[in-house]
């Protein structure tokens, strides 16, 4: 007859050919589905990023609608997004006061405005010469308050690559702290814009490339 192995070395029913007793079974297994549940919700998450980081690269979804709220079908995109004159005469009005009123308090905002309507070229000219003019000393020492006047913007050239116009105004400049401090200037600008795509940072389509001034008058 076969020995049959002593009862202290027999092994409990069901557990033959393990080497241990699962006393904390049921917490691995909730330890190991925890571990994947983790690790599936840390994937969506990071997929989740990726797609709301791409998502928020696109432009937005512009509709136009009519005075009552309907849509309005684009007939000829190409038409519909040229500059058209009155965003010509915003465009010069707002990057003439930028450019040209220096104000103690706003100088420097104002200044990087303008040279955000410009292109890199033309931009690095204007840094250069408001450097010649010392626009930021007399600013400064002069603690200056400004006031710009346009008299009139008038559209010399409209292209489909290039629009020139000429602005003619004065800027009158005086002190706040100085009372008896005033100096004006009647001035002539002339610009030429290149006609650009639209997005965020170039709204209304233009971006100047070059710019000459004759001033007319100065006093004092």
């Amino acid at each position: 007859m076969p020995e049959t192995p002593p009862v202290a070395q027999q092994q409990p029913e069901g557990l033959k050919g393990r080497a241990f007793f699962e006393v904390f079974g049921d917490s691995l297994s909730e330890n190991v589905f925890l571990r994947n549940f983790v690790v599936v919700l840390g994937g969506l998450c990071l997929a989740l990023t990726l797609a709301v980081l791409r998502i928020a690269n696109k432009p937005p979804v512009v509709i136009r609608v009519d005075n009552i709220g309907d849509p309005i079908v684009f007939q000829n995109v190409k038409v519909e997004n040229a500059v058209t004159a009155p965003e010509i005469r915003n465009f010069t009005e707002h990057f003439t006061r930028y450019l040209l009123g220096w104000d103690l308090y706003t100088l420097t905002r104002d200044v990087d405005t303008a040279l955000r309507m410009m292109t890199l070229p033309a931009a690095q000219k204007m840094i250069e010469r408001l450097n010649g003019m010392k626009a930021e000393p007399f600013t400064k020492e002069n603690n200056l308050r400004a006031v710009v006047q346009i008299a009139e913007i008038s559209i010399e050239k409209d292209t489909p690559e290039i629009v020139r116009v000429k602005v003619r105004g004065t800027r009158t400049y005086t002190s706040y702290i100085n009372k008896d401090f005033k100096k004006e200037i009647v001035f002539e600008d002339t610009f030429t814009a290149r006609k650009v795509n639209r997005d965020a940072t170039t709204p209304w389509g233009l971006l100047v490339d070059d710019w000459q001034e004759s001033i007319f008058r100065e006093t004092p």
